[in-house]
């Protein structure tokens, strides 16, 4: 049975963080999302590993969705701390934690900073350090690499018509079967009203910020020093839906020969946002049910 989605504010620092939660009596696993996304990236499999007797929490991140006004510092620091302190309110630790994109990169960098809060963790098309030139600024990075994502932050729209049809225009989601119900809601979700208009709730102080910290030269190395279990799954396509996927396919085959505790998975038929909105919900949800010895 999936239960009703709660919205719970957790007191952190600088003020209170917004969570989704579906409640249930079996372990806890920690969603976390992208880098200019919301709890909604994992709407239908948190519904699915709820349903699987999960007692589910995902937060908005700190300057994304309805944590947008919370005050403080940005940087993976900043979320490693705000996931303690959901943590510590609303279930006891160890927990599992799975990240997608930059929720993955938070996941391992926590891993490594509390490893008594981390049962296993997941990864979702990312953790692993990003090929970026030495010589390309990380904001120009970002921009190159997430393209509409990034220039929809200095964007006002219309209506929320407009909104959907500026992401359907995204060449992750012209294919029909990257566009659904939950991409809608995951979509409109992300707008705030303003004067005349529509923008994106995300802070684009808080993308920049957090960019920089995936960047960092310790990310090289941060997941050769998780302990706990890791599941990797990457996507097929790019983050632009392009053949080449956002993680080096022999970069990944190598991390997962060097790391024993380290399994993965590479899921077909998708791309960098698919792979948690659309055709990759069953096979990553199956996955982790799997992996947290949970199969339904």
């Amino acid at each position: 049975m999936i239960l009703k989605k709660q919205m719970i504010n957790v007191e952190v620092t600088g003020g209170e963080l917004a969570v989704a939660r579906w409640p249930n009596n079996g372990p806890t696993i920690v969603l976390v999302h992208g880098i200019s996304s919301s709890h909604l990236a994992w709407g239908s499999i948190a519904e699915n590993l709820s349903s699987a007797g999960f007692d589910v929490i995902a937060p908005d991140l700190r300057g994304r969705g309805a944590s947008n006004r919370l005050r403080g510092r940005y940087g993976l620091p900043a979320h490693q701390e705000d996931l303690c302190r959901v943590i510590e309110q609303l279930s006891q630790k160890p927990v599992f934690l799975a990240g997608h994109s930059m929720g993955a990169y938070v996941g391992v960098e926590f891993g490594v900073r509390f490893p008594d809060y981390l049962e296993r963790l997941i990864l979702v098309d990312g953790g692993l350090a990003l090929p970026r030139p030495s010589s390309m600024e990380p904001e120009d990075y970002l921009r190159k690499t997430l393209g509409p994502a990034v220039d929809r932050l200095s964007l006002e729209f219309k209506s929320i018509e407009d909104y959907l049809d500026f992401w359907h225009k995204h060449p992750a989601f012209l294919d029909a079967i990257n566009w659904n119900d939950d991409v809608e809601r995951f979509f409109t979700y992300d707008l705030e009203e303003i004067s005349g208009g529509y923008k994106s709730r995300v802070v684009k102080e808080a993308v920049f910020a957090d960019g920089k910290g995936l960047m960092a030269p310790s990310m090289v190395s941060m997941i050769d020093r998780v302990t706990a279990p890791m599941l990797l799954m990457t996507a097929e396509r790019g983050l632009l839906n392009q053949p080449k996927p956002m993680l080096p396919v022999q970069a990944v085959e190598e991390k997962s020969i060097a790391i024993e505790h380290l399994t993965w998975i590479a899921v077909p038929a998708t791309n960098h946002y698919s792979i948690t909105l659309s055709t990759g919900v069953g096979p990553v949800t199956k996955a982790i049910e799997a992996f947290c010895s949970l199969e339904s």
